[in-house]
């Protein structure tokens, strides 16, 4: 390991011997989290510029096992008891010995001393105390004796009234003095402590109301128009999706005991965190410094609650049946097309490249030239999202997408069970080479007219061909509402690979707490 002195300009380094003339040892820097006094002191002491050597270089690792100072820099060649720290790099600093801790003195009570402090009267109390009781257990009726060495000359002349009461020596009765002294300095003491205590409890209670009065970032303290902004929901709408994704107020999430963001966070601030991360898509640490948390609890509370949410939401059945779809279809549709309860289209999220060169060719895209994953969304003739697949690499087709999602399987499930009927009709573009499959299953498809090499469309086939585009087009609406979810719009992180599927999942149900897209003025 490196091991570089780092006093004043000294360049010793063990990886040059010439250096190392005379038997250099390298004492290692003191750790600021063990002795950060004496850390600071040698910071001081070896005179770098602040640049080089301060606080931010010790907490380093990285930096702070290299730093050392040689031995040529101490007073003995090494520390000492009485020299522990290096000698100054700059001229006007003096090394200084270690101070001695002072001896204690013994007190002597064989005369009464002249008090001249407060701590020479306080440190001759319990012995004045003690001589007190042994004084007034012997004697216990006894008068004290009166000090006749005391002199009445230097207080005043004396009076020739012999029955006038002469006037006391002070010093007379210096112990009962000092006892006065004593208590008065006990009274003192306890009521410091009340005030001290007083001042405590006045100070955490102006602090509480403190931060009481400032409003923390929280689902309770928003506005119904920064709440759509933040997470693309009413209060409302976020209520009925809380409310479905929390029905009892249990926690649904066992927290270890690590995630303290938890602990701090509500359940409703827990779903705003994540309905925000995936609508705006704002950083961790962004996000940590709206709810006063860590940016890893804040990483770790969105994943938990995102696997949680695709749990609640897949579980769904969002095909409703033939008949709920034909009473609700918009009347314009239901006059062009009105078997026809589903319509599809495929979608691609850019992503970032991969490192592995085989799996930049899988995810890449010719239409949109990039990387991506590619998904199929169904939605009903209003523009619900009644079907959305995993998603699958940029680089498959429509046909293979189809049919790897299982959407054919689900149409032969939904035959069986009544939802759909024999002759039922699935709106597409031209790209789902799919007839063949849909026909297979007794159901038709709905797609535009191809037009010959040799002739131009006939006026049948223009009129077929607007009648589906104006109809297929809220598909791509409704797919634009999904990728209103920035967390999808922009470049997916590779960080979200492992949850991708459930983003996507999740995005597209949570349209369907939105209103309807088709509304009754585009009917």
């Amino acid at each position: 390991m490196v091991k570089r002195c780092c006093w004043g300009t000294c360049n010793t380094d063990n990886r040059y011997p010439e250096r190392l003339d005379g038997g250099v040892i390298f004492v290692p820097f003191p750790k600021l989290g063990r002795n950060r006094e004496k850390a600071m002191k040698w910071i001081k002491l070896c005179g770098r510029p602040h640049s080089q050597l301060n606080e931010e270089t010790l907490k380093d690792r990285g930096k702070a096992k290299h730093l050392y100072v040689c031995s040529k820099h101490f007073v003995n060649g090494q520390p000492s008891d009485r020299y522990p720290d290096p000698i100054p790099a700059s001229n006007y600093e003096v090394v200084t010995p270690c101070r001695k801790p002072p001896a204690k003195r013994p007190l002597n009570f064989s005369s009464t001393p002249a008090y001249e402090s407060k701590r020479q009267i306080l440190s001759t109390v319990p012995y004045m105390e003690q001589q007190n009781e042994e004084e007034s257990i012997k004697t216990p009726l006894e008068p004290p004796e009166a000090d006749h060495s005391c002199s009445y000359s230097d207080i005043g002349p004396r009076s020739n009234d012999e029955d006038q009461p002469q006037t006391p020596n002070p010093f007379c009765n210096s112990q009962l003095d000092l006892l006065a002294l004593v208590a008065e300095n006990t009274a003192l003491k306890e009521e410091k402590e009340k005030l001290l205590q007083a001042n405590c409890n006045f100070q955490h209670q102006f602090s509480e109301q403190q931060q009481s009065s400032i409003k923390r970032f929280a689902y309770q303290n928003l506005s119904n128009k920064d709440c759509h902004y933040y997470t693309g929901f009413s209060k409302e709408q976020f209520d009925d999706i809380y409310t479905f994704l929390v029905p009892t107020a249990d926690d649904p999430i066992k927290w270890s005991k690590s995630i303290k963001g938890s602990k701090v966070l509500p359940t409703s601030d827990q779903v705003l965190l994540t309905l925000i991360k995936l609508r705006q898509n704002f950083d961790f640490q962004h996000i940590s410094h709206l709810f006063e948390i860590s940016s890893q609890d804040c990483s770790t509370i969105f994943t938990h609650w995102i696997n949680y949410m695709f749990f609640r939401l897949g579980g769904l059945v969002i095909w409703p049946h033939r008949d709920t779809i034909t009473e609700h279809m918009p009347e314009n549709y239901k006059k062009d097309f009105p078997n026809t309860f589903v319509i599809i289209d495929c979608t691609e999220l850019k992503v970032q490249k991969p490192s592995s060169l085989h799996r930049q060719s899988q995810c890449y895209s010719d239409y949109k030239s990039a990387t991506t994953l590619k998904g199929l969304v169904g939605v009903d003739p209003r523009g619900a999202v009644i079907f959305s697949s995993m998603l699958f690499s940029g680089s498959i087709s429509d046909k293979d997408i189809t049919e790897k999602s299982g959407f054919l399987e689900l149409l032969s499930n939904l035959i069986q069970c009544g939802k759909l009927q024999t002759g039922d009709g699935v709106m597409a573009d031209k790209g789902f080479h799919i007839e063949k499959e849909i026909d297979a299953l007794g159901l038709k498809l709905n797609i535009p007219p191809f037009a010959s090499c040799s002739a131009q469309m006939k006026a049948t086939e223009v009129t077929e061909t607007v009648k589906i585009a104006k109809h297929r087009v809220h598909v791509e609406r409704a797919i634009a509402r999904i990728k209103q979810f920035k967390i999808l719009s922009g470049k997916i992180s590779l960080t979200f690979f492992s949850i991708i599927d459930q983003i996507w999942l999740i995005c597209c149900l949570l349209t369907n707490f939105m209103p309807f897209l088709i509304q009754d003025k585009d009917i």
